[in-house]
């Protein structure tokens, strides 16, 4: 009897570092962040008091993109950025008040709301380091992030980004007038400069001066599909009006970080100008700079190919460095 009962205690024991070797592991594969396996799907999260709706597909590294959070759903990303998923687990985010994402209060669409979205997405998915994309206003967003906790990022894409002082609205009009003889261009710069009131006028604004975010009309109406599907949240918009945008102090911070970046914008983009990508370029040490021509501010959607190939050859270079 008493080797019987010996037998099972060291039975017992034996299984309990069984489990916790291979319960260690697994923590090991969470906190290193790149071999967590997130299943596919949509779902939502109780992050900061709001629902928060996300999309994951793919396979590799986490890779959170957010919405820019004015306003777009994040339809126009996981519709059009598949080529991505072969490289990382993508985790698209309708940011608050966007797309299926709970509304907050109207001032609260601050900057600091954001990145601790971010955050709270981090920790709810398990994963201790992740990549992050930002497109337009979603470029500050992610470099805020950054700026919080550098730790829990492992490389940027910034895309048609316009941030700190990239951002000038008389470049912008500049570039604008240089489409003044397109036909198009009378409406498109009349809407550009007036301020909705309600949900349809600020949907007709939207619709009505997208031609500025193409290198040509062709490509938009080829394109036109992806913002068919695509919803605008007005009171997304009005908050970001009325909420604190205070920024990190990205001047100060962005010549100090060793994270990766991969900035791309397209040669036509008003918005992010091939001079404001550069600036931003000259500010990151070590960053990449892509610029494509006959592309507007949705470089992916004009020019795939080289859009797509220039993230390959990033990722790829880092991987190899790293051996």
């Amino acid at each position: 009897m008493k080797i019987d009962h010996a037998f099972r205690l060291f039975t017992l024991s034996a299984l309990i570092l069984l489990y916790l070797s291979l319960n260690g592991s697994l923590l090991s594969q969470i906190s290193q962040g790149k071999d967590v396996q997130l299943a596919s799907g949509e779902f939502t999260a109780q992050i900061n008091g709001l629902k928060l709706w996300y999309r994951v597909s793919g396979s590799g590294p986490v890779c959170i993109h957010p919405t820019p959070g004015w306003g777009p759903s994040s339809d126009m990303y996981f519709l059009t950025l598949k080529p991505l998923e072969k490289i990382f687990t993508m985790v698209y985010l309708d940011t608050r008040g966007c797309g299926r994402s709970e509304r907050p209060d109207s001032n609260a669409y601050a900057m600091k709301n954001f990145v601790d979205d971010l955050e709270g997405l981090r920790k709810h998915l398990g994963v201790e380091t992740v990549w992050l994309m930002g497109h337009s206003d979603g470029g500050p967003m992610i470099l805020n992030y950054t700026f919080e906790y550098p730790h829990r990022v492992d490389g940027l894409i910034l895309a048609d980004a316009p941030v700190g002082n990239t951002s000038q609205s008389n470049e912008r009009i500049e570039r604008m007038q240089l489409r003044k003889n397109e036909p198009w261009f009378d409406s498109a710069f009349k809407a550009f400069r007036t301020m909705p009131t309600t949900q349809k006028e600020f949907e007709t604004m939207i619709q009505t001066i997208l031609p500025f975010f193409f290198s040509s009309i062709e490509n938009l109406e080829k394109n036109r599909w992806v913002f068919e599907k695509t919803t605008v949240s007005f009171a997304a918009q009005r908050g970001r009006g009325i909420s604190d945008q205070t920024s990190a102090d990205l001047d100060t911070f962005l010549p100090a970080t060793k994270i990766p970046a991969f900035i791309v914008a397209g040669s036509d983009d008003f918005i992010c100008s091939p001079a404001a990508a550069q600036r931003l370029h000259d500010e990151i040490p070590g960053s990449a700079l892509l610029i494509i021509n006959k592309a507007g501010h949705f470089p992916w959607l004009e020019q795939p190919e080289v859009f797509f190939g220039g993230i390959r050859a990033f990722v790829s270079s880092l991987k190899k460095g790293g051996e």
